[in-house]
């Protein structure tokens, strides 16, 4: 169970990179971004294969799931994220998805009673009322703020959806990994890294077409072009491929009911990186949130050991 926590935590610490490079390249529209971190990723698998050798062979019903995966898990996950960053802020969007950790453990555990729900309740309600506290300061309810209330609202709603979708994901993807043991974790994050690929070059004609690249109508200075494509590159190779092959591995040596807490720590690293590079000091009452949050990851993770333990008492974690 330690080793499981361990490359949880890591995989969720890389992906919290996600809300920190949409600020720094805000010069940018959203399906740029979007579609350079995919394009990234899949040129990244690509090469995967290339080196490794390995043969891309698989039944249809395999290529169906890594079309539905790409969509859900990544393309379209990732476009409401970067669009609701860009509408209302970096920091509201990372705490409506902190939520994931209450909603993938309740949706995991309903399809797979991992845990006694009783055993989730006090570790959920302290995570829940964490993320109350530090999203009390983060939204500027008023509209007076750089966007309107009603484009407040829609980057609120766009932070829903890749909840909705990343829910739905993340607990089917921790079953197909588990009844198909043959296909390891980084075999999986290529093959899906593959057509995300092609669903992100169908994309390019969207971004040509609507808007072009840059969400400002004045054109960066030169070296911004740069920061896009180094920008794609940390997006596409560490925060998709290196991160999901650490998720996937997570998600097989853990109950998803248990490893679906430690996506917090997205929001938790998400919400440094951009206080870090921003200079900005969270105010106390966002620091006894992310103190509650914490104390509720440990709190599951104790009853989670407590209950394993009791069910199988001569077992070693």
């Amino acid at each position: 169970m330690t080793a499981g926590v361990a490359v949880g935590i890591l995989a969720n610490m890389t992906w919290g990179l996600g809300y920190l490079i949409p600020v720094l390249l805000s010069a940018f529209s959203p399906v740029a971004i979007t579609v350079g971190r995919y394009l990234s990723y899949g040129l990244a698998s690509l090469i995967v294969i290339f080196v490794t050798g390995r043969g891309m062979r698989y039944p249809a019903t395999v290529w169906r799931t890594a079309v539905q995966f790409a969509i859900s898990g990544n393309v379209v996950y990732y476009f409401a994220i970067v669009l609701g960053v860009s509408l209302v802020g970096a920091p509201a969007v990372a705490v409506i998805l902190g939520t994931l950790p209450v909603t993938v453990t309740l949706y995991a555990n309903r399809r797979h009673r991992d845990y006694p729900f009783r055993v989730l309740v006090p570790a959920l309600l302290l995570i829940g009322v964490g993320l109350v506290l530090v999203n009390a300061l983060e939204v500027d309810w008023s509209g007076l703020g750089e966007h309107s209330l009603g484009a407040q609202l829609l980057g609120i709603g766009c932070a829903v959806v890749s909840l909705a979708l990343w829910t739905w994901f993340s607990v089917a993807n921790s079953t197909f990994l588990r009844a198909n043991p043959q296909i390891s974790s980084a075999e999986w994050s290529t093959v899906v890294g593959v057509v995300t690929l092609a669903l992100s070059v169908l994309l390019v004609p969207v971004l040509l077409a609507g808007g072009g690249v840059l969400a400002a109508q004045a054109a960066p200075p030169r070296p911004s072009w740069w920061w896009l494509a180094v920008g794609s590159v940390i997006l596409g190779v560490l925060v998709s491929w290196c991160a999901t092959l650490l998720w996937n591995r997570a998600s097989v040596l853990l109950p998803m009911s248990l490893a679906g807490q430690l996506i917090v720590f997205e929001t938790l690293s998400g919400l440094g990186y951009v206080f870090t590079a921003t200079g900005r000091v969270p105010p106390l009452l966002e620091l006894a949130g992310v103190a509650m949050v914490i104390g509720g990851v440990l709190t599951g993770l104790r009853r989670a050991r407590a209950a394993s333990h009791a069910t199988c008492p001569s077992s070693r974690h």
